[in-house]
This record gives structure tokens, C-alpha cells and sequence, in this order.
């Protein structure tokens, strides 16, 4: 018995003893792979939809070794059934990519293979796609394929905004091609608690309308149109103080009214009558006028009803009155909203150098021939006749006007007279001027009309310059607060606001 206990105990310590001697006596060979390194970088991205998403993590690929890269995204599973269909979106090891996809919850995936050995490295991150167009200046421009808009965010136009935010090509982003024709207006519409909540834009031979939040298309040309003959040549918008939709079309209103559903807002035929309408409307009036115009071809304002779908004429005018508004006999230059929620309307004599600005109260509830409440001779003013650009401030009894490159604050309450506010560097043409003066402005009342923005194009290249004012006495800040590059030439800006 003891000599198979002995037996199996050697044989258990031989074994033991060639284990000990076989350490060590295999190869083992570490194989460098791909590094990607996401050191404070945070794992969620947030960004407005077609804005553009960038993530530049730091990939180390073995030296000698070449890579390839891989970046996908797709929408986060919110059930087990959801599908994870992915979409590549770049090739490139840092990504640069606009996002177009609708406003929801993505993951993005990098995908790096070392092409020597063929393993793959991979790193995810969360991508929050967001509306976020709330505050903001909606740029419309010609560029040399067409036109586009882009939308600009600061600091100056909401206390929300941290930082600035240029959001390029909207249109060809959104429907993949340039506008069509001329581009001419672009506004927003909004209204709480209603269906309207979009951003209506034309050019001469277009007209189309996109949800308001995220710039998604919503519907265009004949589908806008309750009459599919109307021959398309849109040259104004507006959505007015009285919750109607405004379009001058062809020198001719249309006019409708809110509706439960989108679509059931469209344009009924032009209102019939001897008129051609100037190409400028305004916002706030009062609801006895409905709309308010004024006809070009007959030197008069005229009013619109809605009960009957009919234009008319203004009261005659009360003894002591300045104008009236039945026979202006001028040429209109431009059209706005300024101090008082009153009208202000610039004109040219039909003959003659004569420059005007007209003040009209529409915001009483009846028309007594009363409404004609100030005239300016403007013809004194320096370079009056090159101006070309208005703006009327809302606080301050200033205006302005713009010629090809200087800004002229015009002291009209006062003096009658007018000095050089800003001009743009030498080279450069001015093509717009807007005050950021948000429709509602309920949440952006300390900053509303504390900025000015003016467009200006060199012939190759164009620009919008920020301009920080003092709202009650028109001085501009030599420096921009901001400059933006754009497209192509800007020929309208509007401000984007909600409650």
C-alpha cells in the first residue's frame, strides 16, 4: 500500500516540475491597434437642425499602419421593434457634416479600421437634434445658382442665447436646390395658441412656406393658391396685427384669413378693382382697416374689407389735415412701422427731386379723415436722392436711411436734419437694412430695435454687419458687434421671434 502511495505522489511532483520548467517557453505578441481618444470631449451633442455637427476626437493609428474612417448615424431605439438603419455621413476622420435629418434623438458611431491588420476601433456619441429657432435674423440672398437663406443667432437678441450661431443654406438644405427666380421677401409668421407658426418666402416666379420651428417644408406655388391660374409673381408678405396673411401678388392683394388646419390657409384671387399695389406692407394696424395698402398706378392708400373681399378709399380729409391719404399723387419709396405703432411711408415726387416721409395713425378705430398726423420735407437732407434703404425707430423720433455706403440718422422730431451713423468699408454696396424688430417681442422687449443689421455685397462676396444702437438717440457703434459672411447678395432680412 505504501509503495502506490509513494508511486503516485512522485508522480504527481514530476509533473508538477515539468509545469514549473514549461514557463515561458511560448511567444506572446501584443498587436498594436487604433486609438480613439474622447478625453473631455462629452459624450452628447446638441445642435440646431441643418446647422453643422462637428466632433474631433484624437485617433492614434499605429505607426506604419494606415486607417480608413467610418462615421454613421441613426436614430436612437426607443422600443425593441424600432429599426437601427444607419446612414453614413462622412469619411473623414474629423466630422464636419450638416445634419438634415428632423428634430429627434441620433447616435453618430466612428468607425476606424486599421488597414494593415484589419481590426476595427469604434467610438459613440449622443446627437441631439433641436429646432432651437426661437430668436433670431433670417437672411434671404441671391447667390450665383440661386437663392438661399441663412439664419443667425447672438447674444444681442435674446438673454438665451449664449453664443453665436450662423445656420448656412436653409432653402437648399432643406428642398436640394437653390430658390428659383429673384429672390424678393422672406417673413415669419406667429401666433400663439394658433396653427401659425412659419416662415413664408418668394422670389419673382415662387412662393413657398416652411414650419417655423426647424425651417421643414411644408407646401408651394399652386398649392398656396385656391385659384391654380393665378400666374405666380409674388412681391410681398405679410402677417398683420389682425391675423390676416397679406400677399402682393403681381401688384394685386389676396388676402385670407387663419384657419383651424394649415392648409386651409391659402390664397383666394386677387381683390378685383383699378389698383396696383406698392410692394411694401406693414404689421401693426388697427382691426377696422383689416389691411392697409397703397396703389402705386393712383398715388392713394387704400383700404381692404374683408367682409366683402373689396378694397376702398379712405375718408376725405379733415380741414387742417396735411395729406390726404385719397391723393398723395407720389411715388412710394418704402413702408414701415415706427413710433407709436404709427405708419411710416417714404415717397419721391412722380416729377422733380422732391423726397417725403409721410406719418399715418392706423391705429384708431375709425377712419374721421384724421389720420394724416405729419409730413417731412426730406429734400434737403444730404444725399437724400442716392438713399435707397428706410428704417423707422420705435422709440426715438430718428430714422434711417441708407445710401450705397453710408447710414444717415434723420432727426426728424426735432431738427429736420440728418448725419452719417456708420459707414461700410470702402469697396462694398449696401443691399439691406433691418432693425431686429421681432413680431411678438414679448420675451426680447430689451432687445428689440437695440440692433441694426445692414447687408452689404462687394460684387463677389456678401456680408451682414451687426450694428449695436442707442435706441433712443440713433447713434450706431463704430464696430460691429458681429460680422457674418453670406452666399450671394442679401435682398431681405426678417426677425424670427416666439412667445
Amino acid at each position: 500500500m505504501k509503495g502506490i502511495i509513494y508511486l503516485v505522489m512522485g508522480l504527481f511532483f514530476a509533473a508538477f516540475t515539468s509545469c514549473k520548467e514549461d514557463l515561458g517557453s511560448y511567444d506572446y505578441v501584443d498587436t498594436d491597434i487604433v486609438q480613439i481618444d474622447t478625453t473631455g470631449m462629452g459624450s452628447t451633442y446638441r445642435i440646431i437642425r441643418l446647422s453643422n455637427l462637428k466632433i474631433s476626437p484624437k485617433i492614434r493609428v499605429p505607426e506604419g499602419h494606415n486607417g480608413t474612417y467610418q462615421w454613421l448615424l441613426y436614430a436612437k431605439q426607443t422600443s425593441n421593434n424600432s429599426s437601427m438603419n444607419s446612414k453614413e455621413i462622412s469619411d473623414r476622420p474629423d466630422l464636419d457634416v450638416v445634419i438634415a435629418e428632423p428634430i429627434g434623438e441620433y447616435v453618430a458611431e466612428l468607425i476606424v479600421t486599421d488597414q494593415t491588420t484589419g481590426i476595427k476601433s469604434n467610438v459613440t456619441f449622443n446627437v441631439s437634434v433641436t429646432a432651437n429657432m426661437e430668436f433670431g435674423m433670417m437672411i434671404l440672398y441671391q447667390g450665383s445658382a440661386g437663392g438661399d437663406v441663412d439664419f443667425i443667432r447672438t447674444p444681442a437678441l435674446s438673454s438665451t442665447i449664449t453664443e453665436k450661431t450662423h445656420v448656412k443654406g436653409l432653402y437648399s438644405l432643406s428642398m436640394g436646390k437653390p430658390l428659383s427666380g429673384q429672390a424678393k421677401f422672406i417673413w415669419s409668421a406667429y401666433q400663439a395658441f394658433q396653427i401659425t407658426n412659419w416662415i413664408t418666402l418668394g422670389s419673382d416666379n415662387y412662393l413657398a412656406r416652411f414650419k417655423g420651428g426647424d425651417f421643414t417644408f411644408i407646401r408651394d406655388q399652386e398649392d398656396i393658391y385656391r385659384r391654380r391660374e393665378t400666374e405666380i409673381n409674388p412681391q410681398a408678405y405679410v402677417y398683420n396685427s389682425n391675423s390676416l396673411h397679406v400677399l402682393v401678388n403681381g401688384k394685386k392683394l389676396h388676402v385670407t384669413g387663419n384657419g383651424f388646419y394649415e392648409s386651409d390657409i391659402k390664397f383666394p384671387g386677387a381683390v378685383d378693382g383699378n389698383y396696383e399695389v406698392a410692394p411694401y406692407l406693414v404689421q401693426r394696424h388697427a382691426s377696422a382697416f383689416s389691411t392697409i395698402a397703397y396703389d402705386q398706378k393712383n398715388g392713394r392708400f387704400i383700404r381692404y374689407y374683408l367682409s366683402n373681399n373689396s378694397i376702398g378709399d379712405f375718408a376725405q380729409p379733415t380741414p387742417g389735415q396735411l395729406f390726404s391719404l385719397r391723393n398723395v399723387g407720389k411715388d412710394m419709396l418704402y413702408m414701415c412701422n415706427g413710433a407709436s405703432n404709427y405708419t411710416y411711408a417714404f415717397f419721391k415726387d412722380k416729377t422733380g427731386n422732391g423726397r417725403w416721409m409721410h406719418v399715418i395713425d392706423f391705429t384708431k378705430s375709425v377712419d374721421g379723415g384724421d389720420l394724416a398726423v405729419g409730413m417731412y420735407d426730406m429734400a434737403a437732407l444730404p444725399e437724400i436722392e442716392q438713399a435707397k434703404y428706410y428704417q423707422v425707430s420705435g422709440f426715438g423720433g430718428f430714422a434711417y436711411y441708407a445710401t450705397r455706403d453710408k447710414i444717415y440718422n434723420y432727426a426728424y422730431r426735432n431738427a429736420n436734419t440728418a448725419s452719417v451713423a456708420f459707414q461700410v468699408p470702402a469697396g462694398e454696396e449696401i443691399t439691406c437694412m433691418r432693425f431686429y424688430k421681432p413680431i411678438p417681442n414679448i420675451r426680447v422687449t430689451d432687445k428689440e430695435e437695440r440692433v441694426l443689421y445692414v447687408a452689404t455685397w462687394n460684387g463677389t462676396a456678401g456680408k451682414v454687419y451687426e450694428l449695436a444702437l442707442n435706441e433712443t438717440s440713433g447713434v450706431i457703434s463704430s464696430n460691429p458687434v458681429s460680422t457674418f459672411e453670406v452666399g450671394g447678395r442679401v435682398v431681405d432680412m426678417a426677425a424670427r421671434a416666439t412667445n
